[in-house]
């Protein structure tokens, strides 16, 4: 059976900018900044990126991220896609599948798994828990 290993805790706050209504619904990009701890390295390492955003008439939202963990050569780039439930006009519960790639030695093996990302926001606030997909065989 599969099991989630964690990778790291992300911080950020978001900036919006409204696009406007779209075919599918609402299109809102929120620019994001913040930090990431963790256990596979020292200190907080720097977050940014863009969670393109289509708010569905639902109420729940369409996510694609494309974001960065670090600097320089230690830096974990990710794309990410998702849902998040929204639970009133200023809470919602990202759930997104992560893909990463980076050129750092020591995170190398990031390259090979997937990731899984659960999380909070509320008003401009993000927190998220990343998440590794380990498989019964690792």
């Amino acid at each position: 059976m599969p099991s989630l290993e964690p990778l790291c805790e992300i911080t950020a706050t978001m900036t919006p900018r409204m696009l406007g209504s779209m075919p599918l619904g609402t299109r809102i990009d929120f620019p994001f900044e913040g930090v990431a701890t963790s256990e596979h390295w020292d200190g907080e390492r720097e977050v940014r990126g863009v969670d393109y955003v289509t708010l569905r008439p639902d109420g729940n939202m369409d996510l694609q991220i494309r974001g960065t963990i670090g600097s320089k050569r230690d830096t974990v780039a990710y794309q990410a896609t998702g849902v998040s439930l929204g639970i009133s006009r200023t809470e919602a519960r990202p759930q997104e599948l992560i893909a990463f790639q980076t050129g750092s030695e020591e995170l190398a093996w990031l390259n090979d798994v997937i990731g899984v990302g659960l999380g909070r926001g509320e008003g401009l606030d993000l927190s998220l828990t990343i998440y590794i997909v380990r498989s019964a065989d690792d």
